[in-house]
């Protein structure tokens, strides 16, 4: 990354001035420069720098730890509801930097970067179709239903997909209108994600 980048010209340049010093020191003389100007390298404002970078450095990592996954709880049957419903994923089995609201569903970026996001879904009803959509902000990215012809046998689909997010944009799932998904205590219904790499 380029804070590596500069980490490592900043270390490298300390190092030089370190052995200029050394040299210095053991000739008896000053590190000159040209014959007028006679350069004393301040090592420690250099020592400074790099470790306000390592910091830096440590700050980013720790905030570039993203991972979740979520389930629906003991919920038995979801939907049909008349209009698209906010699925939420109460059973939270990991949630590294927070950023999955389980009261809410929804996923907020914490920093810019690419993420991948999958879903799992499951239903035993032959009237009602399965289905869930995928939301990126107000923009619906995916759609995945499966119309269920196997009345009292359980049917299951999952999607992924790779997103370019900014920091603050939202991931979440809606359960279409007049769609429904069945859940229990063995969590067929999922939602997961986790950052790639920052941008």
């Amino acid at each position: 990354s380029e804070t590596f980048v500069t980490f490592r010209m900043r270390l490298e340049s300390l190092l030089l001035l370190l052995c200029l010093s050394h040299t210095a020191a053991a000739g008896g003389e000053a590190v000159q420069v040209d014959e007028q100007l006679t350069v004393q390298p301040d090592v420690w404002a250099e020592v400074r720098a790099l470790r306000h970078l390592v910091v830096d450095q440590r700050a980013e990592l720790n905030r570039s730890k993203v991972a979740f996954s979520a389930a629906l709880t003991d919920s038995g049957l979801l939907g049909p509801f008349n209009t698209d419903t906010t699925i939420v994923y109460s059973n939270v089995f990991t949630n590294i930097g927070k950023a999955y609201n389980p009261i809410t569903g929804i996923f907020t970026a914490p920093v810019k970067g690419v993420y991948y996001f999958r879903f799992t879904g499951m239903d035993y009803r032959s009237a009602v179709h399965m289905g869930a959509a995928l939301y990126k902000n107000n923009q619906r990215i995916m759609l995945t239903y499966e119309i269920n012809v196997n009345n009292g046998y359980f049917e299951h689909m999952s999607n992924g997909v790779t997103l370019e997010l900014e920091k603050g944009d939202v991931v979440f799932l809606r359960l279409p209108a007049n769609k429904g998904l069945y859940d229990n205590n063995e969590s067929h219904n999922t939602f997961s994600g986790f950052l790639l790499f920052t941008l």
